[in-house]
């Protein structure tokens, strides 16, 4: 069956595009962007299109049976409404962030997204990663791995983290997402309820930066800090990972437990996730860095 994915020229969209290319699929590759889609697998049919307009999507997705988006949960509507009749299959990426307690305008955006395609009763399933890492160009470990390569080899590497970096995260490896987008889109069972997809089980943040540190010959040594201290200090952006300064909202979200159960990855999209140590390793093996 033929399958568009959008978002094709993501960070996570070109692993799997290359997927479905080696898995035989006829892939139809949808991006914003002529020149990223043209450095993609040759063998992909490439569209442009761009989810704002809703006609470009409709003539990009006419004779898809399958439909995958990689982009923002915020689009759902749009892209709902530019199905072809049809369709049999549809897989949405939302994220974890859904999940917070936190006043979050993002978070909401999410949780629509999540009740327009429930609400539309097309056959398919959205998922919701958790942190993403493993390709060349993430940033959540590449900047604490550049951070902690900085300190001497072998010493200590100070990490101001709020309340200590207690809290947990369920890192998910890029090869595991893009196992799970398969078994999305090919698995009888993978129809339903969102499905979170993360680590095999909650790891606190604390053990999270100190395993990058180690990853780098170095030792973590965690600094607790409030929050607002931490918020003071612009110079922690890079070692917390943030693209900027941090801010207020950003280092709450941090200091919220994410742990969640990975029995539907597993029994729905035949998905077993490796651990972060050993995401991490394969990470470092490739030179993905």
């Amino acid at each position: 069956m033929s399958v568009a994915v959008i978002g094709a020229t993501s960070k996570t969209g070109r692993y799997l595009v290359a997927r479905l290319l080696a898995d035989g699929r006829d892939v139809v590759a949808v991006g914003r962007d002529l020149e990223r889609l043209a450095a993609l697998d040759g063998i992909a049919r490439t569209v442009v299109a761009d989810l704002s307009q809703p006609e470009t999507v409709r003539t990009a997705l006419a004779g898809a049976h399958q439909v995958v988006s990689l982009a923002h949960a915020r689009f759902t509507a749009s892209l709902l409404g530019a199905l072809p009749d049809d369709c049999r299959r549809v897989v949405l990426t939302g994220s974890t962030r859904r999940f917070t307690q936190l006043p979050d305008p993002a978070a909401d955006e999410v949780r629509a997204g999540e009740a327009a395609f429930t609400a539309s009763g097309r056959p398919g399933v959205m998922l919701h990663p958790g942190l993403i890492y493993g390709s060349p160009d993430e940033r959540n470990v590449n900047r604490i791995l550049r951070y902690a390569a900085r300190w001497p080899k072998g010493g200590p590497v100070p990490f101001p983290l709020p309340a200590g970096g207690r809290a947990t995260i369920q890192p998910v490896f890029v090869d595991d997402l893009v196992d799970a987008f398969v078994g999305a889109l090919t698995r009888d069972e993978a129809p339903g309820p969102p499905i979170v997809v993360g680590g095999p089980a909650p790891i606190a943040y604390r053990d999270f930066v100190a395993a990058c540190a180690r990853a780098m010959g170095r030792r973590a040594v965690i600094l607790p800090l409030p929050v607002g201290i931490v918020a003071a200090l612009g110079a922690c952006a890079r070692p917390l990972g943030l693209r900027s300064a941090p801010n207020r909202a950003e280092l709450r979200r941090m200091t919220e437990d994410k742990a969640f159960d990975m029995t539907p990855l597993r029994e729905r999209l035949g998905v077993v996730p490796r651990s972060f140590e050993a995401g991490l390793a394969l990470k470092l093996e490739r030179g993905w860095v």
